[in-house]
């Protein structure tokens, strides 16, 4: 009987170290950040989908309105750029992740899932995000990619519009 209950124990205790080294690990992977060098690739390696570059006048647009309201970090730029859907139902998901740092570059990722808009189901922005010599934020490169709904378009990341 003692054996039995020392090995129960012996069990759980394996089990419960185990369940703990996992939940560590995974929170690692969500929070941690890559410090890779951004200065010659705008995109990780990882992401592989087709985007949209988009015009100097939207970049210039959104560097305006960076001086203007002072903002202190990436994640307000791209709020900034692409807000919340607040007419989106219940569904509706806004991610943003920083996706690497380095050389002073920051890349931030902006996932918007289930949009309220009839062809366009998912939207993927991707900007670069820099400080001048001010120590001012500025960025100096967005690409879009979308996923379409389905009969309206192509279901895997694109740079194409949705119909």
């Amino acid at each position: 009987m003692k054996n039995s209950f020392f090995a129960i124990s012996l069990l759980g205790l394996i089990i419960l170290t185990g369940c703990q080294n996992k939940k560590t690990q995974t929170d690692v992977l969500i929070t941690s950040e890559s410090t890779e060098d951004t200065s010659n690739s705008t995109i990780p390696k990882e992401v592989e989908e087709e985007f949209k570059i988009i015009d100097d006048d939207k970049i210039k647009d959104i560097n305006a309105l960076i001086i203007a309201k002072k903002f202190s970090a990436e994640e307000e730029i791209m709020q900034a750029y692409s807000p919340k859907d607040k007419q989106a139902e219940s569904n509706y998901k806004y991610t943003i992740t920083k996706l690497s740092s380095g050389n002073g570059k920051t890349l931030v990722q902006l996932v918007e899932e289930n949009l309220s808009d009839d062809s366009v189901k998912d939207k993927k922005v991707i900007m670069r995000v820099l400080k001048n010599d001010k120590g001012q934020f500025v960025v100096d490169e967005i690409k879009e990619s979308y996923r379409c709904r389905l009969n309206r378009g192509h279901q895997d990341w694109s740079a194409s519009f949705c119909s």
